[in-house]
């Protein structure tokens, strides 16, 4: 890196000047003049155009000094053709100055032009350092103005090869600017777009949602929003984006513009669409074979216990046996049916105005539970329970199985069940943690599936149905459940689920 006069000035060190002067009185002069003031000063004396141009490839001065008028040319002929590239400063001396050449002199990238005088000469010291610290002032907007490009061109770059689309916006809501792959996705030519305003390429149904976030945005509430809305192509089609939005400010804090990155989620929404298609499907489909298996068992039950109870003196042990287990496996039946039912339901309720206590919810669970809690000798200990905008049917569903299935596999424990959560960040997050004797490692990731039961399940009651209801629930609101060892023994299962209202207004 070549150091500039700035750099030499800041740094204390030496200051190099090339006084290029064909008049041996005035080189005395200033040469004088400089030494009496400032010791730091290294005078090079060039007497003509030709020998000042062999010092400049020599050595690179701090500043030059040069007379206008020399034996073989004029001293602006050092200054380059372009001022921009000027590398040192010049000043420019002369004997009988006039006004347009001192226009000359400064539009040829001069800094300063002086007539020379016995005071000018003499005042020498402080003419070098009032022009060393104009250099440096220049030198900094120089480096500012690089800077400045450097970073123009990286985002030129960024936002001309970005596979993701890119769009500026004005504080209007005008299309500014927008690169090629936005192009590719809204099917409009940039000069179409700069034409137009964010409304007229956003479905009707997402325009107010749209003009609330830019307003907050520009109105200093929001540095940035994160959102997915529908796009209307030019040839009329529906195409879905994930928008990310920030606002560039000026000095002054006042917006100037917003730029946008928008990725084209189109193919994912269909695909979630016919998800959502297929699970209606498959809901209705076990909630009707439910409901229709539902008829024809209850009457079977039915039967058999009637068979028991009316003609028990007249059949064997056998047949009374047979009946006996005809009736349980219709009850188990029945439980199954009745479980797939409520999986079936899930999804189905509209989401609550106001937040859900979670604590009353569970205070009513450990209440219908009462009898079992009882038998099996446990008590539920409950800590803080953050209240959520989701169905209380939902909400006692999943705490019913996890409790439940706490009391129905840690039972003679003797430890208590603790229930607790906790929100972080619009995310909500309940536990269930028992004392028993936990969930082999290799079966972890398989109790939530439908109609599994692990290897500690033995001649427990159950149907497989309520940990796939628990991941039901807890997937339905943009969450997942899962299952960690408790420490000392036991499990702990872990519910997550969003509440879209509360992260909002965070």
């Amino acid at each position: 890196m070549v150091m500039s006069s700035s750099d030499v000035n800041r740094s204390g060190g030496p200051i190099s000047i090339l006084l290029v002067e064909d008049s041996p009185t005035h080189i005395e002069m200033i040469r004088d003049a400089l030494a009496v003031r400032d010791q730091r000063i290294t005078l090079t004396v060039a007497r003509t155009l030709a020998e000042a141009r062999a010092r400049l490839a020599e050595f690179r001065p701090d500043l030059v000094i040069a007379d206008l008028f020399l034996p073989d040319g004029r001293g602006i002929e050092l200054l380059p053709a372009a001022r921009e590239e000027t590398i040192f400063p010049v000043v420019i001396l002369t004997g009988h100055g006039n006004e347009k050449e001192a226009v000359e002199a400064m539009r040829a990238g001069a800094l300063d032009y002086l007539t020379k005088s016995v005071a000018t000469l003499a005042d020498m010291p402080h003419i070098v350092e009032r022009t060393l610290r104009i250099w440096e002032h220049i030198a900094e907007r120089r480096r500012a103005e690089e800077t400045l490009r450097e970073s123009e061109e990286r985002f030129r770059s960024v936002f001309t090869t970005a596979a993701a689309g890119m769009i500026i916006i004005s504080p209007t809501g005008r299309i500014l600017q927008a690169n090629p792959a936005f192009c590719r996705f809204i099917g409009y030519g940039e000069a179409e777009l700069v034409q137009l305003t964010v409304d007229d390429i956003t479905h009707p149904e997402d325009r107010d949602r749209t003009s609330l976030h830019y307003g907050e945005i520009f109105a200093g509430q929001r540095q940035h929003i994160h959102y997915e809305k529908r796009y209307l192509r030019k040839d009329g089609r529906n195409v879905w984006g994930h928008a990310s939005v920030a606002c560039v400010v000026n000095p002054d804090l006042q917006p100037t513009y917003c730029i946008g990155l928008v990725q084209d989620i189109t193919e994912r929404k269909q695909v979630e669409e016919e998800l959502r298609e297929a699970n209606r499907e498959l809901d209705a489909f076990v909630y009707t074979v439910s409901h229709d298996l539902r008829s024809p068992l209850t009457p079977i039950i039915g039967y058999a216990e009637f068979l028991q109870e009316q003609y028990r003196e007249r059949l064997d042990e056998q047949a009374v046996t047979i009946l006996a287990e005809i009736g349980r496996q219709g009850h188990r039946m029945l439980g199954l049916l009745e479980d797939l039912l409520a999986l079936a339901r899930v999804g189905h309720l509209d989401h609550p105005v106001e937040p859900v206590d979670a604590g009353e919810v569970v205070r009513e669970v450990v209440l219908e539970l009462g009898s079992r809690l009882a038998a099996a000798g446990m008590t539920v200990e409950t800590g803080h329970l953050p209240c959520l905008r989701v169905p209380k049917t939902l909400l006692t569903q999943l705490f019913d199985n996890l409790i439940g299935n706490a009391v129905r596999y840690a039972g003679c424990s003797g430890g208590p069940i603790e229930v607790g959560g906790e929100r972080q960040r619009g995310r909500t997050r309940f536990y269930v943690r028992d004392h028993g004797p936990g969930i082999p490692a290799h079966e972890r990731d398989r109790v939530f599936d439908l109609f599994y039961r692990g290897s500690t399940a033995g001649t427990v009651d159950g149907t497989g149905v309520g940990l796939a209801t628990v991941q039901k629930v807890a997937r339905l609101y943009g969450g997942r459940a899962w299952m960690e060892e408790t420490p000392g023994g036991g499990s702990t299962f872990w519910v997550e689920m969003v509440d879209e209202a509360c992260r909002e207004a965070e």
